[in-house]
Protein backbone atom coordinates (compact mmCIF):
# COMPACT_ATOMS: atom_id res chain seq x y z
CA UNK A 1 0.00 0.00 0.00
CA UNK A 2 1.04 3.49 -0.68
CA UNK A 3 -0.63 7.20 -0.55
CA UNK A 4 0.09 9.05 -3.77
CA UNK A 5 -1.53 12.51 -3.77
CA UNK A 6 -3.44 12.75 -7.34
CA UNK A 7 -3.84 16.77 -8.27
CA UNK A 8 -6.81 17.19 -11.18
CA UNK A 9 -3.84 17.14 -14.08
CA UNK A 10 -3.01 13.93 -12.89
CA UNK A 11 -6.24 12.44 -12.39
CA UNK A 12 -7.28 13.37 -15.81
CA UNK A 13 -4.09 11.64 -17.20
CA UNK A 14 -4.98 8.58 -15.47
CA UNK A 15 -8.79 8.37 -16.37
CA UNK A 16 -7.75 8.84 -19.62
CA UNK A 17 -5.06 6.61 -19.70
CA UNK A 18 -7.04 3.61 -18.17
CA UNK A 19 -10.45 4.19 -19.80
CA UNK A 20 -8.34 3.33 -23.24
CA UNK A 21 -6.62 0.30 -21.92
CA UNK A 22 -10.06 -0.58 -20.45
CA UNK A 23 -11.85 -0.30 -23.80
CA UNK A 24 -9.20 -2.20 -25.64
CA UNK A 25 -9.75 -4.94 -22.80
CA UNK A 26 -13.36 -4.87 -23.44
CA UNK A 27 -13.28 -5.42 -27.19
CA UNK A 28 -10.73 -8.45 -26.73
CA UNK A 29 -13.60 -9.97 -24.34
CA UNK A 30 -11.03 -9.79 -21.65
CA UNK A 31 -11.37 -9.16 -17.62
CA UNK A 32 -12.06 -5.95 -16.73
CA UNK A 33 -13.02 -6.05 -13.16
CA UNK A 34 -9.47 -4.48 -11.92
CA UNK A 35 -9.43 -1.61 -14.21
CA UNK A 36 -12.90 -0.66 -13.35
CA UNK A 37 -13.06 -0.61 -9.98
CA UNK A 38 -9.75 1.78 -10.17
CA UNK A 39 -11.51 3.92 -12.25
CA UNK A 40 -14.32 4.49 -10.20
CA UNK A 41 -11.77 4.75 -7.39
CA UNK A 42 -10.04 7.26 -9.11
CA UNK A 43 -13.11 9.40 -10.15
CA UNK A 44 -14.53 9.29 -6.62
CA UNK A 45 -11.65 11.18 -4.94
CA UNK A 46 -11.48 14.63 -4.52
CA UNK A 47 -8.63 16.41 -6.27
CA UNK A 48 -4.98 17.18 -3.52
CA UNK A 49 -5.78 14.50 -1.26
CA UNK A 50 -3.81 12.10 -0.71
CA UNK A 51 -5.15 7.97 -2.03
CA UNK A 52 -3.91 4.92 -0.53
CA UNK A 53 -3.41 2.21 -3.61
CA UNK A 54 -2.47 -0.97 -3.65
CA UNK A 55 0.47 -2.64 -5.45
CA UNK A 56 -1.16 -4.08 -8.55
CA UNK A 57 -3.04 -0.51 -8.75
CA UNK A 58 -0.16 1.61 -9.01
CA UNK A 59 1.49 -0.98 -11.61
CA UNK A 60 -1.65 -0.80 -13.47
CA UNK A 61 -1.32 2.95 -13.56
CA UNK A 62 2.21 3.26 -14.33
CA UNK A 63 1.84 0.55 -17.41
CA UNK A 64 -1.70 2.47 -18.68
CA UNK A 65 0.26 5.93 -18.11
CA UNK A 66 3.34 4.60 -19.66
CA UNK A 67 1.39 3.19 -22.78
CA UNK A 68 -0.32 6.59 -23.35
CA UNK A 69 3.31 8.70 -23.08
CA UNK A 70 4.61 6.46 -25.34
CA UNK A 71 1.77 6.85 -27.97
CA UNK A 72 2.22 10.64 -27.48
CA UNK A 73 5.09 10.71 -28.00
CA UNK A 74 4.85 8.38 -31.01
CA UNK A 75 2.90 11.21 -32.55
CA UNK A 76 5.09 14.23 -31.21
CA UNK A 77 2.48 15.11 -28.72
CA UNK A 78 3.00 16.94 -25.41
CA UNK A 79 3.56 14.42 -22.32
CA UNK A 80 4.68 16.81 -19.59
CA UNK A 81 1.20 15.75 -17.82
CA UNK A 82 1.88 12.03 -18.64
CA UNK A 83 5.78 12.51 -17.48
CA UNK A 84 4.70 13.89 -14.08
CA UNK A 85 2.24 11.56 -13.18
CA UNK A 86 4.65 8.65 -13.92
CA UNK A 87 7.27 10.37 -10.84
CA UNK A 88 4.56 10.34 -8.51
CA UNK A 89 3.83 6.92 -8.92
CA UNK A 90 7.70 5.98 -8.23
Amino acid sequence: MRKIRLTRANKSILMKALGAYYYQRRAINADNKEVGSLILKIDSLPADKKAIFSIEEIRLMRITTNRLRNERLAKGQYTDAADDMLLKLF
